[in-house]
């Protein structure tokens, strides 16, 4: 069969003899089932006596549908018999068959040479079942599935970013080579699918840190000068206990004389210490972009050093200077699956100086860094918590310096001996909470200075106030209704 085929047709007896030919040569394509997947788009064209067809079909292969001309056809061609034939069993009617993928045209013209018929055929695998397998797993969605030879095709609308992706996975698994399906293997799916609104993200992240320390010294040094006895002399006796853990964290000491220059010294410290760390940062970002935040500074640290030799031949080296980030850091990247349903990928950082670290190199002190890191994909409703980071951590440590033997005499053993003592609790508490974002109006955001007016010369010198009190109702700018002090900030 050549690449294009011409029937002709003189009268009707004719057209039925041919068209009962074709169709027992393809009575098999007719038996087939008629579930055929077809994007159409009539347009009239007036041609002689009544309007002509113009129609773009898609369907399957082995698919057959019937197509009604609008007068009598004489003539039918087909531009490419190998991907889709045309059998006549009336004037009127046309059978198409699928024959493999591809495209082709099939003209119809009547009697008189007129064109009355010009369809557009593109022949795809069959994804009738597709569809209905992507309305039971995807309800809510309106998703159309076409195929272009071995590719399938997904439009429609959806969601979220995660219903197109189910939609994709269940196309990819409905692609691949299985009884024959697609007889050139394995199909590719192009995602063409439309988000309907592109879904916000908010997270609130609380980083609480408490820290206590307890530190006790108690020391008792002595020194004794030399004393003669039966015409010798006892050397100088000194007793010297340092702090092994924190050293000497005070310079205030007792010092009591003794005879013959005899000196004793009682050093005691004792500090009870508790800090508070409480950060909530607040981070917003659209569904499956990347935000970052970080709330903190920056410290400046010797980097790497450059060094070069001067006329006289001696090398010298300056270090240079880099600045490392401290505070809370926070990174995550969300992804709405579906309605209220998150899921998150989140990188907390907590990091502080820390000065009982630090090391120094070539006179140049190097502070130390207490870091706190956590990393985690978690899947969370809209409003839900959950505590990505708890440590909890207690550090003791106590030393007993002194002179042998006599420090460990019962309470006389206190006098030759130092005791240095420190304990370090730390509660660390990271939780996180997303939220599905919605935009508000400017009239409902609150700004940090609503209310904030500077305090009158009056108020400022004889009540000490840095911002206004209202009290009156003829301020202008008093909140009605509202009793008490307000302001920026009252304590």
């Amino acid at each position: 069969m050549t690449a294009n085929s011409t029937y002709f047709f003189r009268g009707a007896s004719a057209l039925r003899r041919i068209g009962n030919a074709l169709a027992l040569a393809s009575v098999a394509h007719l038996t087939a089932p008629v579930s055929v997947a077809v994007a159409q788009d009539d347009r009239a064209i007036e041609s002689g006596e009544s309007a002509a067809l113009n129609r773009r079909i898609s369907m399957g292969v082995g698919k057959t549908i019937i197509v009604d001309l609008p007068r009598d056809a004489t003539e039918v061609i087909v531009g490419n018999p190998k991907v889709a034939n045309a059998i006549v069993r009336s004037p009127r009617k046309l059978y198409l068959l699928g024959q493999d993928t591809g495209q082709s045209t099939i003209v119809a013209l009547d009697q008189d040479g007129r064109q009355i018929a010009n369809l557009e055929v593109s022949i795809g695998r069959d994804v009738g079942s597709l569809a209905t397998l992507l309305k039971a797993a995807l309800p809510r969605t309106e998703i159309v599935a076409r195929t272009v030879n071995d590719t399938i095709i997904l439009t429609g609308n959806v969601q979220s970013a995660g219903e197109a992706q189910r939609a994709v996975d269940i196309a990819k698994g409905f692609a691949q080579k299985s009884g024959g399906l697609f007889s050139h293997g394995e199909a590719s799916v192009v995602n063409a699918m439309n988000i309907r609104s592109e879904e916000q993200v908010m997270l609130k992240v609380t980083v609480a840190e408490v820290q206590r320390r307890v530190i006790k010294q108690l020391g008792f040094s002595t020194d004794t000068g030399g004393e003669t006895l039966l015409k010798g002399t006892w050397g100088k006796f000194v007793n010297e206990n340092p702090f092994a853990i924190n050293s000497s964290l005070t310079s205030t000491a007792a010092s009591f004389n003794g005879p013959n220059s005899t000196t004793a010294t009682l050093k005691a410290f004792e500090r009870y210490s508790v800090s508070r760390v409480l950060a909530e940062p607040t981070l917003t970002s659209v569904s499956g972009e990347s935000a970052k935040l970080l709330v903190g500074g920056e410290i400046a640290v010797p980097g790497a050093s450059s060094c070069y030799t001067g006329t006289t031949g001696l090398t010298a080296c300056t270090p240079s200077i880099t600045f490392k980030p401290y505070g809370v850091s926070l990174a995550f990247t969300p992804v709405v699956l579906a309605e209220g349903r998150i899921q998150l990928h989140l990188q907390a950082e907590v990091t502080e100086v820390d000065p009982t670290s630090t090391y120094t190199y070539s006179n140049v002190a190097v502070p130390g860094f207490k870091t706190r890191k956590n990393e985690t994909t978690v899947e969370l409703p809209s409003g839900g918590s959950i505590a990505t980071a708890g440590l909890l951590t207690q550090k003791s440590g106590q030393a007993i310096n002194g002179l042998p033997g006599l420090m460990n005499m019962p309470i006389l053993g206190t006098l030759f001996r130092s005791r240095d003592y420190q304990r370090d609790e730390t509660e660390l508490l990271i939780v996180v909470t997303p939220f599905i974002a919605r935009s508000v109006s400017s009239q409902e955001v609150a700004r940090p200075d609503d209310g904030f007016t500077d305090a009158s010369d009056p108020q400022g010198w004889l009540l000490g106030r840095v911002n206004r009190i209202y009290s009156s109702k003829s301020n202008p700018k008093m909140i009605q209704q509202f009793k008490g002090r307000v302001g920026f900030i009252n304590d």
